[in-house]
């Protein structure tokens, strides 16, 4: 870790670039905030997983109000 950390010694404190009117800029322009929050906007890695939670949870709770009515009544 240590051998990293002086690796970058000369760049770990240096301020962010600015390109103001540069080529960089020209060929790398700013990313408006409406996209970038679209970039890491969450996003449902396993399509209709929550449906069959959901699913699971109500045949559930099916099951344990049908088998314990009597009880509360």
């Amino acid at each position: 870790m240590k051998d990293s950390y002086n690796k970058y010694n000369d760049i770990i404190d240096k301020e962010r670039p600015v390109h103001d009117g540069d080529e960089f800029e020209a060929r790398h322009p700013k990313m408006p905030r409406e996209a970038r929050a679209k970039i890491f906007a969450p996003f449902a890695a396993l399509k209709g997983y929550e449906e069959a939670i959901d699913d699971t949870s109500d045949s559930h709770n099916q099951s344990f109000i049908e088998e314990h009515t009597e009880e509360f009544f």
